[in-house]
């Protein structure tokens, strides 16, 4: 009987030893799909960014599938005289709150064509 009752207590802190390491997995892998589909979305985005042309390139937000939020800002570049020197910076951030406060940050630069070097 103290067999018995051993025996079950060893099988019982191996099956709990076991349920919380796939347990923990299990979210890992759901923190790394919501990192890689973040990536996937913000990439997407700077890419729709940076064909639209330089003078109606703005500022905005928007949400996709109810679960991420996409904000970016787009700023005017200045040379050292305070002067537009055809460049916008667009830095973008995707958030997906749901999982915990997650983020992540992209940035670039967007130049004006009527600016290219060599042009005059």
């Amino acid at each position: 009987m103290i067999e018995i009752l051993v025996s079950a207590v060893i099988v019982g802190v191996v099956g709990t030893s076991a349920f919380y390491f796939l347990s923990s997995q299990s979210a890992m892998g759901t923190r790394g799909n919501d990192v890689l589909k973040g990536v996937s979305l913000g990439k997407l985005k700077m890419d729709s960014l940076k064909v639209v042309s330089y003078s109606e390139l703005t500022s905005g937000t928007d949400t996709v599938s109810e679960r991420y939020i996409r904000s970016w800002h787009v700023g005017v570049i200045r040379d050292a005289m305070g002067l537009p020197n055809g460049r916008k910076s667009l830095e973008l951030t995707v958030y997906w709150p749901l999982t915990g406060e997650q983020m992540i940050s992209f940035s670039s630069i967007k130049s004006d064509d009527k600016f290219k070097e060599g042009e005059e």
